[in-house]
């Protein structure tokens, strides 16, 4: 009987013993490390975006560039501009404080700028990691976090973008078929 008892608790005590180890650093590693496809869906979406919007861009003429729908509105070009404007402005939080300036010279030159920006966008996701991601940042609304600031500049970029597609459909031009997926 002693056996019996004393067996059953002794497989009590192993059975309910974890096999690994659950430490805060184990824990951590399980929370962040093992999520890269938050980082795969982060470049997926920015390529897109810059796919997308630089066939926006394209799409207009460069006659129509300083086209204005109403006086309370930004030009196409205007348009165009403070979105790369509004980028390198949020980047400088991310820790890319010398990013080139929008030229509005010409349609090449806001192409060239967004091509440039879009490039150091994407270079910096693919440095991340999921851990990195939540660092906490300092922008100019408070404390945030380095993937909510992407997430923000991704919104206000469709947002923006998304008048662009009808300053075209106002002169007549058909977008470019949306890529976002």
């Amino acid at each position: 009987m002693k056996f019996t008892i004393l067996s059953s608790i002794i497989f009590l005590i192993i059975a309910c013993t974890p096999t690994s180890n659950t430490s805060g650093t184990e824990t951590e590693r399980m929370n962040t490390s093992n999520h890269q496809y938050i980082i795969n869906d982060l470049l997926a979406k920015w390529e897109n975006n810059k796919t997308y919007t630089l066939a926006v861009l394209e799409a207009m003429p460069e006659v129509h560039y300083d086209f204005q729908p109403t006086e309370e509105v930004k030009s196409f070009k205007n348009q165009a501009a403070h979105i790369v404007s509004s980028f390198n402005f949020q980047m400088e939080f991310i820790g890319y404080p010398n990013l080139a300036k929008v030229d509005k010279t010409s349609k090449a030159t806001v192409i060239k700028s967004y091509t440039e920006v879009f490039d150091v966008i994407i270079a910096h996701i693919k440095t991340l990691n999921t851990k990195s991601l939540q660092e906490e940042i300092e922008p100019f609304y408070g404390t945030s976090t380095k993937s909510r600031m992407l997430n923000l500049m991704d919104n206000h970029l469709a947002h923006h973008r998304g008048q662009l597609t009808i300053y075209l459909r106002l002169k007549g031009i058909k977008p470019p078929k949306y890529l976002g997926w």
